[in-house]
C-alpha cells in the first residue's frame, strides 16, 4: 500500500514541469497573436490615414475646380420659380425656354435638371444620341409642375440617374454632332443640338459633378476618421493586455 501511495506522488510530480510548460506555451502563443494582431491595427490605421491624406488633397483640388467653374453660373431667385437655382450665365435670358430646345440648370440643391421644349406637340420623354451612342430618360408624365403645355410650347423638366448620364453623354461629346429626340410613345420630332447648347449642357454638367466629387469626399472623410478611431481603440486594448501580461 505504501508503495504505491510512493507511485502515485512520484507520478503527479513528473507531470508538473509538462503542465507548466503547456502554460507558459499557451502564453506565449496569445501574445503572439496579439502582436500581429496590433501589427495588423497599426497597418490598417496608416492605410486609412493615407487614404484621408489623398482625400484631403482631392479636396483641394475640387474645390479650386468648383471656384473656376462658378465664374460661369449665375444664381437666379424670382417669383416665377419655385425655388432658386444657378445657370449657366450666357443663357441667363434664355430661360424659361420659348422655344425648341434642351437647357440645363442646378436645382438649390445642387441637383442636376434638364429642361426640354418642343414647339407644337406633346412629349413626355427624350432620347438622347451622340457618337453611336444613345440614352433615354425616363417618361415624365404631363403633370402641370414637371411637364405642362402652353402657348403651343410643351415643357418637360427631366432629373436623377437617367438625366445624369444625359448630362454625361453630352458633356464626353461637347465637340461632337448630338442629336435630341422627342418621344410620345414614338419619337415626334428630332433636333441637332446646337454648339452653344452642347456647351453649355457640359459646362453646367462639369459643376454639377465636380460638386457631387466634393459631396462624396467630405461624406467620406469623417467616416475615415470615425474607423481611424474604431481601430485605434482595439490596439489599446490590445498594448494595455500585452503590457499586463509582461508584467
Amino acid at each position: 500500500m505504501l508503495k504505491r501511495n510512493y507511485k502515485h506522488i512520484a507520478t503527479a510530480l513528473l507531470m508538473l514541469p509538462v503542465i507548466g510548460l503547456a502554460s507558459c506555451s499557451g502564453g506565449n502563443a496569445e501574445r503572439s497573436a496579439d502582436k500581429a494582431y496590433a501589427a495588423a491595427l497599426k497597418d490598417s490605421i496608416r492605410n486609412i490615414q493615407a487614404e484621408i491624406d489623398s482625400c484631403d488633397r482631392n479636396l483641394d483640388i475640387l474645390r479650386d475646380n468648383q471656384d473656376v467653374w462658378l465664374r460661369d453660373f449665375t444664381t437666379v431667385a424670382n417669383s416665377r420659380e419655385a425655388a432658386p437655382y444657378m445657370i449657366y450665365t450666357p443663357f441667363k435670358e434664355k430661360y424659361p425656354p420659348t422655344e425648341t430646345g434642351l437647357i440645363a440648370r442646378l436645382a438649390e440643391n445642387g441637383q442636376l435638371e434638364l429642361i426640354a421644349s418642343l414647339r407644337g406637340a406633346r412629349f413626355d420623354q427624350i432620347a438622347v444620341t451622340a457618337d453611336m451612342e444613345t440614352v433615354t430618360s425616363d417618361v415624365v408624365s404631363p403633370d402641370q409642375a414637371l411637364n405642362y403645355f402652353a402657348d403651343g410650347l410643351n415643357t418637360v423638366m427631366f432629373t436623377g440617374p437617367k438625366a445624369d448620364m444625359i448630362g454625361h453623354l453630352i458633356a464626353d461629346n461637347e465637340l461632337n454632332p448630338i442629336t435630341v429626340s422627342f418621344i410620345n410613345g414614338k419619337p415626334v420630332k428630332a433636333m441637332k443640338l446646337p454648339e452653344e447648347y452642347s456647351k453649355m449642357i457640359s459646362t453646367t454638367f462639369g459643376l454639377y459633378n465636380t460638386q457631387k466629387q466634393i459631396a462624396a469626399l467630405e461624406r467620406r472623410v469623417p467616416m475615415l476618421h470615425r474607423k481611424i478611431d474604431l481601430l485605434r481603440s482595439h490596439l489599446d486594448k490590445t498594448e494595455q493586455r500585452d503590457s499586463t501580461d509582461n508584467r
